[in-house]
């Protein structure tokens, strides 16, 4: 192995290796915070806006993302935002009241997004367009697994005390050994760095839609897709097994289907998978009391709706370089965190207005809008090449 590979192999793996400690801190905090809640008989839409606050913090920090990478670098930012999860993690026991909880939340989320923003760029940089979608495909296998240890966690050290938060601070400080490691394996960025909402919706709207698209459906089945079991008549160990059927699809697609960005056409693959996920949404209320049908149908709704973000984040790597791939990652992340924050209030009020199955409807109108776009812009690339 030549010099310069040695150094991508270390970057790759300590890129990896860090960001997952963001998805490990939000799939701990989301459950386990919201059980402690319940039994303090904090109001369900108290509890709600409390985790929402996390959310909220992406929004806020993502235009200022671009602004410290280029102070800090890459690296450094990642390294004070792990700082900032660990330490908010630890004030979450020392003050357990709902109402502490809003600012201490509101620092976790905002340390989060800078570790995800700085990973984003990161493994973009490191990534080679011939391999770039299996690259990122692996990485966000990482970044979804890394949800599914938080549930696992409480399940197995229990949501009694405070044993599974002081488990997850010592997975968190972990997260800083491979950015120690990784001395110099992060690609300096250069040229003026700053978040361009607007302007990237002018001039790639697809990809920026499939970031709000994602989080949107993404958020909305992770909050709402048990209460929607429940209400078509399961029991909530059947309701629950939706949800891991939907994650296992997510985890396991991440791969396959950013082998395939390389292989093929990535606006054609996007294609494919929103529609895939349309009707899989649309068969949900079909199939619910078939178990092995539903499951079907979840596994593959979590395997294409999963494969908007690689898709969308191997374009980005291929059509952007330097400051502005730093740029389009914040504001990536932005519309991701917008979908994360609208999609359980879309799907409840759906859901509070016309049943249970109005959830499933809005996904489908949603995706038929997104579906459009895409075939609309494919067209015109054809038609300027």
């Amino acid at each position: 192995m030549t010099k310069d590979k040695g150094i991508r192999l270390r970057g790759i793996i300590a890129c990896i290796a860090a960001t997952s400690t963001m998805t490990v801190t939000l799939g701990l905090t989301w459950p386990l915070l919201a059980i402690v809640l319940e039994r303090q008989g904090v109001p369900v839409w108290l509890n709600g806006l409390s985790a929402s606050t996390q959310m909220l913090a992406i929004l806020a920090v993502a235009p200022l993302g671009p602004r410290l990478i280029g102070w800090l670098g890459t690296v450094r930012v990642m390294a004070l935002g792990i700082v900032g999860m660990a330490a908010a993690l630890l004030l979450l026991p020392v003050f357990p009241n709902v109402w502490a909880w809003f600012p201490i939340r509101f620092l976790l989320g905002l340390a989060a997004e800078l570790v995800f923003t700085g990973g984003d760029i990161w493994i973009n940089q490191l990534a080679r367009d011939s391999t770039r979608g299996r690259l990122i495909g692996i990485y966000g296998t990482f970044l979804h697994a890394g949800f599914g240890v938080g549930p696992a966690t409480i399940a197995i050290v229990g949501s009694d005390n405070w044993t599974a938060l002081y488990l997850g601070v010592i997975v968190v400080a972990l997260g800083l050994i491979p950015l120690v490691w990784s001395k110099g394996a992060a690609p300096p960025v250069e040229g003026k760095l700053r978040a361009r909402i607007f302007h990237f919706l002018r001039i790639a709207p697809t990809l920026m839609i499939a970031a709000l698209i994602f989080g949107l459906i993404d958020s909305t089945v992770l909050a709402l897709l048990p209460v929607y079991g429940v209400q078509k008549g399961l029991g909530a160990e059947e309701a629950a097994l939706l949800l891991t059927m939907f994650v296992f699809g997510s985890v396991s697609g991440q791969i396959p289907i950013g082998w395939l960005a390389d292989h093929m056409d990535k606006r054609a693959l996007l294609a494919w998978c929103v529609l895939v996920a349309m009707i899989s949404i649309g068969a949900l209320p079909f199939v619910i009391g078939n178990v092995a049908a539903t499951w079907v149908t979840m596994v593959f709704m979590g395997l294409t709706a999963g494969s908007f973000y690689v898709i969308a984040m191997a374009m980005i790597g291929v059509r952007f370089k330097g400051a502005d791939l730093v740029s389009i990652n914040a504001s990536f992340v932005f519309l991701w965190g917008l979908g994360d924050v609208i999609g359980p209030f879309i799907g409840g009020a759906a859901i509070d207005t016309f049943g249970p199955d109005g959830m499933p409807a809005v996904g489908v109108c949603v995706c038929t809008l997104f579906l459009a776009l895409v075939l609309f812009r494919r067209r015109q690339d054809a038609i300027s090449n």
